[in-house]
């Protein structure tokens, strides 16, 4: 039987320290922090995850009402991501998703939040705007997704999302702020088909 006088070393200080006891901790640290890591962001994308993006709309409501902060929330939805799915495969859909999480990234500043929200649908909180910037920002969004196709296995396929928007409003649930960012979305989405 090994004794456990082994496993302990002296520090520069000549204080007795135990390895394996200070190794677990550091293994025990970084799972901690890939936990934690893992609570605020998505599985697949680089982006915050739904349950952090409502936590900070929820703050952002708040700061609306007491410091009349301006802000927005984004709602964007992938077309056609269903057809892509059925037509080359998952693997291609999550692909595309991973693209254009990529690619709303780049939309936004550090201040702003980009999150995947479900499966198709993405989120994003913009500081600073005014309602009159809304629709600008939407199809700036909408362009640099679509700026160039998504490549995956010599397959080009060409992306496009549909963006809808609300100012944010004190007094309002993170619910109902996506509900309507959602509906100004669907009819973004029905213009294209009409």
């Amino acid at each position: 039987m090994k004794s456990s006088a082994n496993t302990n070393v002296a520090d520069q200080d000549g204080d007795i320290i135990n390895l394996p006891l200070i190794q677990e901790n550091h293994r025990l640290r970084a799972r901690v922090a890939e936990l934690e890591r893992l609570a605020l962001r998505d599985s697949l994308t680089p982006l915050y995850n739904r349950r952090h993006f409502i936590d900070v709309l929820d703050r952002w409501i708040w700061r609306a009402h007491r410091y009349d902060h301006q802000g927005a929330v984004f709602f964007v939805d992938v077309d056609q991501l269903k057809t892509v799915n059925d037509q080359y495969g998952h693997d291609f859909g999550d692909q595309l998703l991973l693209v254009v999480a990529n690619r709303l990234q780049s939309c936004v500043r550090r201040s702003d939040i980009a999150a995947r929200i479900g499966g198709d649908e993405f989120g994003l909180l913009l500081e600073n705007i005014t309602i009159g910037q809304l629709e600008s920002k939407a199809l700036k969004i909408s362009k640099s997704i679509a700026k160039k196709p998504v490549e995956y296995l010599g397959q080009n396929l060409d992306v496009s999302v549909s963006v809808g928007y609300a100012i944010i409003e004190s007094g309002v649930s993170a619910a109902e702020m996506l509900r309507r960012a959602d509906q100004s979305m669907y009819e973004a989405k029905a213009g294209k088909r009409g």
